[in-house]
Order: C-alpha cells, then sequence, then structure tokens
C-alpha cells in the first residue's frame, strides 16, 4: 500500500490571513481536526498546519475573538525554506 491510497486527493486549506472562525467552519464541514495553511489561495505551498487544539488554546481559552483573529496568529508552526 502506498501512502497516497489513503491520503485525502484534494483537502481543503487556507490562508494565513483566514479567520480562525472560517477555519472552525471548514473543520466542521469537513470532519477534520487540522486543515492545512497554503501560502496563498491560488497555491498549494505548505506554509503549515492550524489544529483544532490551536483553536481551544490560542483563541477560546485567551478570549479571543474568532472572527478577528487569523490563521497566522494560531498556527501550530511553519515550513521553512
Amino acid at each position: 500500500m502506498m501512502c497516497g491510497d489513503v491520503m485525502t486527493k484534494d483537502p481543503a486549506c487556507c490562508v494565513p490571513t483566514d479567520s480562525v472562525a472560517r477555519v472552525a467552519k471548514v473543520m466542521k464541514t469537513q470532519d477534520v481536526g487540522s486543515i492545512p495553511v497554503c501560502e496563498r489561495h491560488n497555491s498549494r505551498k505548505l506554509v503549515g498546519i492550524i489544529t483544532d487544539r490551536d483553536l481551544a488554546l490560542h483563541v477560546v481559552a485567551e478570549g479571543r475573538d474568532a472572527n478577528s483573529t487569523n490563521v497566522q496568529d494560531s498556527v501550530t508552526c511553519t515550513v521553512m525554506g
């Protein structure tokens, strides 16, 4: 079995400037706990990942507004290079 056999072919993605409210809605509709973060909407260049845990710890637990908090303020890690 190859990775391509079990991986999601066209995963939902977001960009650093998207609101975490939008990301939470995508997580809900796609039934996933993490969303890849791409450089731009028209690019699939991976720059990081945001998880439901990030939303809980960096948005909800800190009392931030999900509509005005961007992904770039809550992302788990970024891909360098």
